[in-house]
């Protein structure tokens, strides 16, 4: 039987993980297929998911207790470094547990893994439910994204991993900054699935208007060296174009004309933004470049320091 391993990151939502455990149960039945949970624990205190609801669902898996909060894009980084070691994993799910991104998926994304041609397929929202306000915002974001950038990003982490993008996800310090953007980064083939989300099994979702905001900001960190090319371009573009004004200023002193006082505004306007954009691009240049550059093992290594206890079961006892 096809053995594939669900990281699911958990926070304070022991309800839909218990919901999200039946769920997978029924899929496993009804597609022949052997889930291992390896739900991450994100340092949750109120209502901290339970190593019973995987066994209550016949199901066998695991779950990491962190030793603090890492975060969401973080705790599926920890959960596919502990992916990583295990063997004969025909494919590895990454899902959110709250129910939106809905067990049922699972056979079409692994229906388009088994071509050969792709390593990890992606969710697709064929049908989104958000509020009008959302949907606007992150129509701008995503142009504003492809604009910083020059690459499109549109899907989320609903996906379904070979082992060998398994084993290269889990080796990149860019997943635990941003999943989406580092399937991106890693050059992986993807194939986009069709998905409808669902709704939460339980409890209001977390992510608020910030939060929102700073997943953005972390998915164009993942990208830095092409924003600091795109910048560099930029200021080439400006320096050109207030030495073309200055020379046109100059030109015009020299047959005797009256420069507009346009001219002088527009130019030291210019000039000042020139400056500042440039000094800000080689300090960004100078922190980047000395940043701790950690091989795959290593990053992995990193990762799981993180897991302060693991709590492993097998499936229920049937009579």
């Amino acid at each position: 039987m096809t053995t594939v391993a669900v990281v699911t990151p958990v926070y304070e939502d022991r309800d839909s993980f218990d919901r999200l455990c039946q769920k997978l149960s029924d899929v496993s039945r009804a597609a022949a297929l052997r889930f291992y949970v390896i739900a991450v624990d994100d340092g949750s205190l109120a209502a901290p998911p339970e190593a019973a609801s995987i066994s209550r669902a016949g199901l066998e898996g695991e779950v990491l207790r962190l030793a603090r909060n890492v975060g969401h894009q973080m705790a599926i980084s920890i959960g596919l470094a502990q992916a990583s070691n295990m063997p004969g994993l025909s494919a590895c799910v990454i899902m959110d547990s709250d129910g939106e991104d809905t067990p049922e998926s699972i056979p079409g994304l692994l229906a388009a893994l088994s071509a050969g041609s792709v390593d990890v397929a992606v969710a697709e929202r064929a049908k989104r439910s958000e509020t009008f306000a959302f949907k606007f915002f992150y129509q701008v974001y995503k142009r504003l994204f492809k604009f910083a950038t020059g690459q499109v990003l549109r899907f989320g982490n609903f996906m379904a991993l070979t082992p060998r993008s398994l084993s290269r996800m889990s080796g990149m310090q860019e997943t635990s900054v941003h999943v989406a953007a580092a399937v991106v980064k890693a050059k992986l083939r993807r194939a986009d699935v069709s998905t409808d989300r669902g709704r939460r099994y339980a409890g209001e979702s977390k992510m608020n208007f910030p939060s929102l905001v700073l997943h953005g900001m972390r998915a164009v960190m993942v990208f830095s060296d092409l924003v600091l090319t795109r910048m560099a371009l930029a200021l080439v573009a400006m320096a050109a174009s207030v030495v073309v004004v200055v020379a046109v200023a100059v030109s015009m002193r020299f047959m005797g004309m009256t420069t507009p006082g346009w001219v002088t505004t527009v130019t030291g306007f210019a000039l000042s933004l020139f400056l500042q954009t440039g000094l800000f691009a080689m300090i960004t240049l100078i922190v980047s470049s000395l940043g701790r550059v950690d091989t795959p093992p290593q990053v992995r290594a990193r990762a799981l320091e993180y897991i302060a206890e693991i709590e492993t079961v097998g499936p229920a006892a049937t009579s």
